[in-house]
């Protein structure tokens, strides 16, 4: 299962193609964004599946994040590429060792 609770958090764990992501709207009375995620068969990361489904139930999507201003996407954006940056790095195990120098103050 690719989202798991654990001690009170929720944990989407990606890498294997069993997460459906759907962006959409929510019903309010003001643009709502919001992406959904939800468990499916394993299949290639990133393949496009139909959705036939214009409303799901909150059931349905046991995970969402909710976007009340457009600004706040781009902070998601923004993090995701920088992850994403990090996990690219040749030597990505520097970035988890304490730099040289950061505990001394002069």
């Amino acid at each position: 299962m690719p989202i798991i609770k654990h001690e009170g958090q929720t944990q989407i764990e990606f890498g294997t193609g069993d997460i459906n992501v759907s962006p959409g709207l929510l019903q309010l009375d003001y643009p709502c964004g919001v992406v959904a995620f939800q468990p499916k068969d394993s299949g290639p990361i990133g393949e496009r599946q139909m959705n036939e489904k214009v409303v799901a139930p909150p059931a349905e999507t046991p995970v969402r994040m909710t976007f009340d201003k457009v600004e706040s996407i781009d902070v998601i954006i923004r993090a995701l590429q920088e992850a994403k940056r990090m996990m690219l790095e040749e030597t990505w195990e520097s970035l988890l060792a304490p730099k040289e120098g950061a505990d001394k103050h002069e």
